[in-house]
């Protein structure tokens, strides 16, 4: 007995300190490389904005199905690149300790690190079999609950969101079993970012208040009591969200949480025009010598005070405050904050012009405000192109009029882009009037106008409702051929066939509005055909139509993938899901820096794909013959090649041979060489 004890020891401690230890600190250097221990650790004030959640990103598929914040879980290439053969080692390491110590004590830890080194390189499938693998070996075991967490995270990334909610509420079980607060709070956060972006707002405060009342922990409480009123603070409930700020101080917050509390209770006193309050806090928290390493916080939420208060937002103190800000904390997360802030406040009172400068500032590194400004950003920009295309058209009218009613239709179509950018603006009231502008500036003969008339009425359906019924009879009247007069004949209710509500019909409808650069409402039928007919095969070729459009014709990579992503899941045995398989696959990994192999791309194809994928490996022979046809070939005068007998029996040279022979080896191979079953390069490029 005592010696297998002293064997079993002496394992554990050979294990330790020749692999397990290295691996250890290995993957905490990597970690440092990234800041991750920033975000796990919460060693620094988090970067909130003040109702930022309540922007909707119109562009796009909805919200409630990709998720925005996973994208801070990858890393990117470039960051990875000084760290890949630390990452490799872990890897390896870990091999050794599960292949030669398969009885130590290690062997959980090793799974787990090994699981976190796929993770980072952003290899979700693989980091989920070790999590499996741990789960299921060691369920009771101390890194249960980092693995089940870790295993949530692998499936959002594939976009499997039922398999995740699912792990993520066994990740809180295991937790709260294990006592593991640091996994509840990250667990609970990433439920929070869900029901945000899914509009559930009341889902995304619940569990933390769950948990405040069953947790003993009195610093702990403070911190979820933070996260409670953060949640409030970015949806813009500013008055619950300085009550909640203040109940905080009911626990017994750390410096952090105590930080966090003032610094954001301020802020919200800012944003209830409570000014002389707000600036005492500041002020307390200048003085503070604990705090003195967050400064650039502080100076922050003192600039976006200043701008609360004045009136004159070009006020020449006020800017020279921002230029002191900015030149003192370059490349900060909380300044640029300020700088969407300003943007959007510029943006509201429709000085767009100012308000494209803040946006582009806040937009130069990935921040929690960098996808809604990069977005402004965009809109913005085309905006002003469009302004100067219809003042340059208006121009060459003063100076020409020969071609007047030809540049007045160039210039109906301009307005109209130009409606359709204060549309996914939000500006509804813009976007109707510059549809009637583009419909009054051109001509009676002008096809183009039951597209300006239709989408006024598109725009006032919700609104005005019967005025939008009067359009869209218009529309059907008088241009009865168009590509809008059946879809104009649907929202009235009636058609000349009576089949309104077919899935091919709705087909037709959204591809015609696909055809004319309609693209939000070709996407409304697109989908109105798969919630209406799920079981009709209109519904995975409408879903592979929306990807197709996003792709080739909006230049939307993220969305084509999601509709793409959405045809696998819903209709995984379609023609149309066999298609695409591969290239999502290819599209996904190169977008997250991952080499992909043919293995890669095959693991999850039906057999009739992995036979045709098999029989491009007839390339690489036939290629060899093609090369290598002549390579025996003897010519020159008076040459001759010796007739070795049987060894050509049917006559021919010695180089004839040699390729039927290949020929004969090419044929006993599976598969067969046809361009048209290859599996080609995707089309998806990031």
């Amino acid at each position: 007995m005592f010696g297998v004890q002293g064997c079993s020891w002496f394992d554990n401690q050979t294990t330790y300190f020749n692999t397990y230890y290295n691996m250890k600190r290995i993957m905490t250097e990597v970690k440092d490389e990234f800041d991750f221990q920033d975000v796990n650790k919460r060693n620094k004030p988090r970067v909130l904005v003040p109702a930022m959640d309540s922007m909707r990103l119109v562009s796009g598929p909805p919200k409630n199905t990709t998720y925005q914040f996973l994208r801070a879980f990858v890393i990117e290439r470039a960051k990875l690149q000084p760290v890949a053969t630390k990452v490799d080692s872990i890897l390896i390491k870990g091999s050794k300790v599960v292949a030669n110590h398969p009885k130590s004590k290690y062997i959980e830890g090793s799974l787990f690190l090994m699981a976190e080194a796929y993770f980072v390189r952003s290899e979700w499938v693989p980091s989920q079999q070790k999590c499996i693998e741990l789960a299921e070996r060691f369920s009771d075991g101390d890194f249960s609950p980092d693995a089940h967490l870790l295993l949530a995270k692998n499936f959002l990334m594939q976009r499997k969101m039922t398999q995740g909610k699912q792990t993520l509420s066994r990740a809180i079980d295991v937790a709260w079993y294990k006592n593991r607060y640091d996994i509840l709070s990250e667990a609970y956060r990433i439920q929070a970012e869900m029901a945000i972006e899914d509009g559930q707002m009341d889902e995304a405060v619940n569990p933390f208040k769950q948990a405040i009342e069953q947790c003993e922990d009195s610093e702990q409480r403070a911190r979820w009591q933070i996260d409670v009123a953060s949640i409030y603070y970015r949806l813009g409930r500013y008055a619950l969200a300085e009550k909640a700020f203040l109940k905080v101080f009911d626990e017994s917050p750390d410096a952090l949480a105590e930080f966090e509390a003032l610094l954001y209770r301020g802020a919200s006193l800012v944003q209830l025009e409570k000014f002389d309050e707000a600036e005492e806090i500041f002020n307390d928290l200048d003085e503070n010598k604990n705090f003195t390493e967050w400064n650039s916080f502080i100076e922050a939420e003192r600039l976006g005070l200043e701008r609360a208060r004045s009136t004159d937002p070009k006020d020449a103190t006020l800017i020279a405050l921002e230029r002191t800000a900015d030149t003192s904390f370059v490349g900060r997360p909380e300044l640029m904050a300020q700088s969407f802030q300003k943007g959007m406040g510029l943006f509201k009172i429709g000085d767009y012009h100012e308000a494209l400068k803040y946006f582009a500032k806040a937009k130069v590194i990935r921040t929690p405000v960098y996808d809604v400004a990069n977005k402004y950003f965009t809109l913005l920009k085309q905006w002003d192109e469009q302004q100067k295309k219809i003042r340059s058209i208006d121009q060459s009218l003063m100076i020409d009029t020969t071609y007047r009613d030809s540049l007045m239709r160039t210039k109906s179509a301009e307005l109209f882009a130009l409606g359709r950018i204060h549309e996914q603006l939000e500006n509804s009231d813009s976007a109707l009037r510059y549809f009637q502008y583009a419909y009054d500036s051109t001509s009676v003969l002008d096809p183009a106008r039951g597209r300006y008339l239709f989408s006024q009425a598109r725009i006032l359906r919700e609104s005005d409702p019967d005025r939008a019924d009067s359009l869209f009879e218009i529309v059907a009247e008088r241009w009865p051929k168009s590509e809008f007069a059946r879809e104009a004949s649907t929202n009235l209710g009636f058609s000349a066939d009576g089949g309104i509500d077919d899935a091919a019909e709705l087909y037709r409808s959204a591809n015609s509005f696909r055809i004319v650069r309609d693209y939000s409402y070709a996407s409304r039928q697109y989908m109105a055909i798969v919630e209406k007919f799920p079981e009709n095969d209109y519904a995975a070729k409408s879903l592979y139509a929306m990807g197709w459009m996003y792709e080739r014709d909006v230049k939307m990579i993220d969305s084509a993938l999601y509709y793409y992503g959405q045809l696998l899941e819903r209709y995984p045995r379609s023609k149309y899901a066999k298609e695409i398989h591969a290239s999502v696959e290819y599209a996904l990994a190169k977008i997250n820096g991952v080499e992909v192999s043919d293995s890669t791309l095959l693991r999850d194809l039906d057999q009739d794909l992995i036979n045709r994928a098999k029989a491009g490996e007839l390339d690489v022979l036939q290629q060899l013959i093609k090369n290598n046809q002549d390579a025996l070939q003897i010519s020159g005068p008076n040459v001759q090649l010796p007739n070795i007998p049987g060894l050509t029996p049917n006559g021919g040279s010695v180089n004839d041979l040699l390729q039927q022979q290949l020929k004969n080896a090419a044929g006993r191979l599976p598969g067969s060489v046809s361009d048209s079953l290859r599996v080609v390069p995707p089309p998806i490029k990031p």
